[in-house]
């Protein structure tokens, strides 16, 4: 068996990175944060610093113990090294004050079969964030594992698209992108992988630059596909488009898709079921966690879900979809970014290359 071996979200889990919070910083702003803070407000005036050693402790006594529940279930879990966020970061073409965090390894590395892609993200801050698991890539690549770094992005000012919004005015991304396409960029978790389809969201931090890139690296042997949904900061597709098992997928209900998208699922005889919202809906920061973070689940098997202890309408409707759902505190780690699905990376789950969209099989021919 190939030390890492990942196809889709669902496949019986056997070996998965899950993140830490340790080292933190309270990111500063920067173009990429640009929709959050309408132009000339305090936000854009900060610059970042050290996240309370307090906050950080308790992010990491969930994730210790989330950690330790995957371990009494069987599975290998691996953890980032320890970095520093709190150091300035400076390349020939801008400087932050620090970076972000290590607790959500789902948006820099994007595992495809035996291979670990190191995403091209978007936030300035985020540059370096793939130190913390260069000792880990190391090992797999050593035990025989793919391991790619997609090119590094230059994040100058013009890939950044300025909106001009007033203070009471919010981004809208449905008016145009934030990114331009100079070069490509995007976090891993705007995409989700089912078998040889893998389906993307453009968002804040990803273009189509990035998804042409990806499409082309990994070949004729998958097919990407574009999702748009009616959301005005999109920032991730584990939110909006979560699949369960293969013709079982959660949507967003507040997040319609519009360029008509979901049909590719009804024409292959996928049950589409509505989300229920998070039971902490309005009390989320915004640009921390969405208020759909009852949606970021992380499936074990087929049948085994992981949902967050509070989140009693996602723990009722996964039981209602046949799931046995373990349920953990993790509401201390979404300042820190994520929920299960976005604190972890997939490094290994049971199962082989398949497609579960028959009718393009059969309008392509079949795949190689």
């Amino acid at each position: 068996m190939d030390i890492v071996s990942s196809w889709n979200e669902w496949d019986p889990l056997r070996e998965v990175v899950v993140g830490s919070a340790r080292g933190a910083a309270d990111t500063g702003y920067e173009p990429a944060l640009s929709p959050y803070f309408a132009p000339g407000s305090q936000g854009r005036l900060y610059r970042g610093g050290p996240v309370p050693a307090a906050v950080i402790a308790d992010a990491e006594r969930q994730l210790d113990h989330f950690a330790d529940v995957l371990v009494r279930r069987g599975i290998t879990v691996r953890r980032p090294d320890p970095v520093d966020q709190c150091i300035p970061v400076k390349t020939p073409d801008w400087e932050v004050a620090g970076g972000h965090a290590t607790a959500c390894p789902r948006d820099i590395l994007l595992v495809v079969g035996n291979e670990i892609i190191e995403a091209p993200m978007a936030q300035r801050a985020r540059y370096f964030e793939f130190r913390a698991y260069r000792s880990l890539l190391a090992d797999y690549f050593r035990h025989g594992a793919r391991w790619t770094a997609a090119p590094k992005p230059l994040m100058r000012d013009k890939l950044y698209i300025e909106k001009e919004t007033g203070d009471q005015e919010p981004f809208d991304f449905t008016s145009g992108p934030l990114l331009a396409e100079s070069e490509p960029v995007f976090d891993a978790a705007c995409f989700t992988r089912c078998g040889r389809d893998i389906f993307w969201q453009p968002d804040l931090v990803s273009n189509q630059t990035g998804a042409d890139w990806l499409g082309r690296h990994l070949g004729p042997g998958f097919r990407i596909h574009r999702m748009e949904f009616a959301e005005p900061t999109p920032t991730h597709i584990d939110t909006t488009l979560v699949p369960v098992r293969p013709g079982l997928v959660l949507v967003n209900p507040v997040r319609p898709c519009t360029n008509g998208g979901m049909q590719l699922f009804k024409d292959n005889g996928w049950r589409v079921v509505q989300a229920p919202a998070s039971v902490r809906t309005g009390r989320s920061p915004a640009r921390d966690v969405s208020n759909w973070i009852s949606m970021n689940i992380l499936m074990l098997d087929e049948n085994t879900v992981v949902v967050e202890q509070a989140e009693t309408p996602m723990i009722e409707l996964m039981r209602s979809l046949g799931c046995e759902v373990v349920t953990c505190p993790f509401d201390r780690v979404y300042p820190f970014g994520g929920g299960f699905h976005c604190c972890t990376a997939d490094i290994r789950r049971e199962g082989t290359l398949r497609s579960y969209f028959p009718a393009l099989d059969a309008k392509s021919g079949g795949l190689d």
